[in-house]
């Protein structure tokens, strides 16, 4: 894999560790975006939250905290190609927002996993993180354009995606594929499939333009990076 700017970006980034990266106010609460860590307690926030949103998934498998402490250390801190955040709010680790999957040719990256733990509650919280952090991508990593993809039942996602300004590209049909640890959704690349269709992703892009509509009113900090 090419070293260049997106990459240089993100190591430097994990240089900082427990820096915060991005601080915004939202109805009156103090919201900061850090590098996610792995400590215990980000250890079973994180497996809780992904054994309760696991549907949401594009692979399943067995959950459990030595995973996440694997996945935080080889698959984050020691991925060139990936970086996750951690969401405080006054203090209190309520969610994570990542990148990954850079795209030399497009020079585009995608908006990966965004959870909140969904007892925490602040009508309008994760559209207004999603906004500045969108922002971010595009200022700080310089990408012309933000891929994502997500299931088309998920349908509340849908909606905070395109308050952000995301466009849908594709509809496309998807079959599970049973892997060495558990299954995977893959994206069905013939018109014929060995099992009926019940599911599909959605295919979504975001430009600076689109998502500038909608982000005069929001004020944050880049505090590194």
């Amino acid at each position: 894999m090419t070293i260049n700017y997106y990459h240089n970006k993100l190591k430097k980034i994990k240089n900082f560790k427990n820096m915060d990266l991005l601080n915004m106010q939202y109805k009156g609460h103090d919201i900061v975006l850090k590098l996610i860590d792995s400590s215990e307690e980000t250890i079973l926030l994180i497996t809780k939250w992904r054994k309760l949103y696991r549907k949401n998934f594009g692979s399943d498998f067995e959950i459990n905290e030595n995973k996440t402490r694997k996945w935080i250390n080889d698959g984050v801190l020691s991925n060139i190609d990936k970086i996750v955040f951690m969401i405080y709010v006054n203090g209190q680790k309520i969610g994570i927002i990542s990148t990954s999957d850079f795209h030399e040719e497009s020079n585009s990256a995608i908006l990966d996993t965004m959870m909140k733990d969904p007892e925490f509650e602040l009508p309008g919280l994760m559209t207004t993180i999603e906004k500045v952090y969108l922002k971010w991508m595009f200022d700080e990593l310089k990408l012309s354009k933000i891929r994502g993809f997500l299931f088309s039942d998920n349908e509340n996602m849908m909606k905070i995606h395109e308050k952000c300004g995301w466009k849908l590209k594709e509809v496309v049909p998807i079959e599970q594929k049973i892997t060495n640890e558990g299954t995977r959704w893959e994206i069905i690349r013939s018109n014929e499939s060995e099992y009926e269709i019940t599911r599909y992703y959605n295919l979504i892009e975001l430009t600076r333009e689109d998502l500038m509509k909608n982000f005069n009113e929001i004020k944050y900090k880049i505090m590194c990076g």
